[in-house]
């Protein structure tokens, strides 16, 4: 696997981006919509009016990002000298769940959607990353370096803890190694979640909530990571890659239809719109290197890629919000 400048290898081996900085609020104001067209947009869910978190370095370090769709405006919710990354909107789009090094090393954090009330919910000497929220909003779970007695070895463990931050307890006996996130289902019957086999490469696995593994859905040399579970439960997105380059890739549940969506540039980190029509993905720069980041979006059914935040910063991470 390529080395990607611009990423933090953390104690456990996870590369996770953590994004250094730049500037400044743009504003555009869109021409005035006719009733007519505004019933439409109501109506249709539109990767371009949906509102959209991302990391950027545009303040001068990472910061987590807000892109109204309404009004294409850009607002720094975290504003913190620290680094600031991997956000997840709660279920509800009321809260984000995000990492933060303001205590030195990375905690979990979540804030109210507008940036206001930051509260830490980890304090743990270790790292603890890469959250997410359970399809009720209830609990949240989270990669942690944090070792228990009976541990053989060090290892990255998942773990779940009540929203508020109370009650963090490892979620399965013997751990997927989750350096690129965990997802459950809508029912909470089964995680997606990836681990990592032998000395290559790391693969994707649906995991019962005791921890036996359901399925594996990848079994290959490459770096399959970031899963994510589309609103209808029936297809994960994740990105595979290999010292060729990166791609997204889709799969039904079943393992069933593989294919590689064509995004022209090399490619990371995929979530689903609310409609599951479309992805939204952190890709390379055109002439970049994989420190410089945009974030674009995708039809899932083929089509071309749409730029949602670009130019001279590095932008990624991107979330749409929920949809009411």
């Amino acid at each position: 696997m390529r080395k990607r400048r611009g990423a933090v290898l953390t104690a456990a081996g996870t590369m996770i981006f953590v994004l250094l900085g730049a500037a400044c609020r743009d504003v555009a104001t869109p021409p005035s919509a006719t009733a007519a067209e505004v019933s439409t947009e109501a109506e249709t869910w539109s990767p371009e009016k949906a509102d959209l978190l991302f990391v950027s370095n545009r303040d001068g370090n990472s910061e987590i990002y807000i892109l109204r769709g309404s009004s294409s405006e850009w607002v720094n919710l975290t504003r913190d000298p620290a680094g600031d990354n991997w956000p997840e909107w709660s279920p509800d789009g009321r809260r984000i769940a995000f990492q933060s090094r303001r205590t030195g090393n990375l905690d979990i954090w979540v804030m109210n959607a507008d940036g206001s009330d930051p509260v830490r919910l980890t304090d743990d000497p270790e790292h603890d990353y890469l959250p997410s929220w359970s399809p009720d909003g209830e609990r949240i779970t989270f990669t942690s370096w944090r070792s228990e007695p009976g541990d053989a070895e060090r290892a990255n463990h998942i773990y779940v803890m009540n929203a508020d931050g109370s009650d963090p307890h490892r979620l399965f006996p013997e751990s997927p190694d989750t350096s690129a996130g965990v997802v459950s289902s809508s029912d909470g019957s089964f995680f997606v979640a990836t681990r990592k086999i032998g000395e290559q490469g790391s693969d994707v696995f649906l995991v019962e909530p005791d921890g036996e593994i359901r399925a594996r859905l990848t079994d290959d040399e490459a770096s399959n990571g970031a899963p994510a579970l589309s609103p209808d439960g029936s297809r994960i997105a994740f990105y595979a890659e290999t010292e060729a380059g990166s791609e997204l890739v889709l799969v039904n549940l079943d393992g069933s239809g593989r294919r590689s969506l064509a995004t022209g540039r090399r490619s990371w980190y995929p979530r689903w719109s609310p409609d599951g029509k479309w992805l939204v993905y952190t890709a390379a720069k055109p002439g970049g290197d994989d420190a410089d980041l945009d974030v674009l979006a995708i039809p899932v059914d083929g089509g071309e890629p749409l730029l949602l935040a670009g130019g001279p910063n590095r932008e990624s991470e991107g979330r749409w919000s929920p949809q009411p």
